[in-house]
């Protein structure tokens, strides 16, 4: 609920005004690309890929942009892990060293266009989408401004409930053209709430915290 916030939302609105109204029902930004329902995507690489494999020559892919406090993106951080109850020790184990090959981790980056979490050397014979997706993720992430924020964690069963204040904050102020500061106000302390019940910490890109991460 800070002034940045505010200000954050005024440039939602002006954006807004630009938009295609219908994007709130939109999914996989692939389909609306190709279709001409949308000139300019954000959406994550995978559900791109479509666009980029059928019409290479007709897009192009980009950082993401910088605003105040650098180039915000989300990269996805995955684990694997082996349960102590597995019934087959060695083989969860050997499952795991196959999926961590490099020529594991290439095919799946053909099939889905998840980047590989490993270290490989990928052969030139890629899809267009990776060969445009990788090179605006690796411009991006080694920007001089990167600033990644992660994933929201440690909220358990109220993830639902972390992400509607965002939604209804969306609906409030930009499409039904409330106060912002007002909505705000109003959504700081069902946020606050959603943190004191779970006990989350913060994530980054917020300093880590003792206890649930304060809303301000």
């Amino acid at each position: 609920a800070s002034d940045e916030a505010v200000t954050a939302w005024e440039k939602m609105r002006e954006l807004w005004a630009v938009t295609n109204p219908a994007s709130t029902n939109f999914s996989f930004l692939q389909e609306q690309l190709l279709s001409g329902d949308a000139w300019i995507a954000f959406d994550h690489t995978s559900r791109l890929a479509g666009a980029f494999n059928e019409r290479p020559d007709d897009f192009i892919a980009f950082p993401a942009p910088a605003g105040p406090t650098g180039r915000g993106f989300m990269p996805v951080i995955a684990g694997v892990a082996i349960p102590r109850t597995a019934p087959d020790m060695d083989a969860a184990k050997a499952l795991v060293a196959y999926m961590l090959k490099p020529e594991t981790q290439i095919a799946t980056l053909r099939a889905t266009n998840f980047f590989p979490v490993v270290d490989v050397t990928l052969p030139g014979d890629m899809p267009p989408a990776v060969k445009a997706a990788g090179d605006a993720v690796a411009k991006m992430s080694g920007s001089a401004d990167a600033n990644p924020g992660l994933l929201p964690a440690g909220l358990g069963d109220k993830g639902g409930d972390f992400n509607r204040v965002f939604v209804d904050s969306f609906e409030r102020i930009v499409l039904a053209g409330q106060d912002i500061r007002m909505v705000l106000d109003e959504q700081k302390e069902t946020l606050r709430a959603i943190m004191d019940a779970t006990g989350a910490p913060c994530w980054a890109p917020d300093a880590p915290s003792t206890g649930a991460c304060p809303v301000e």
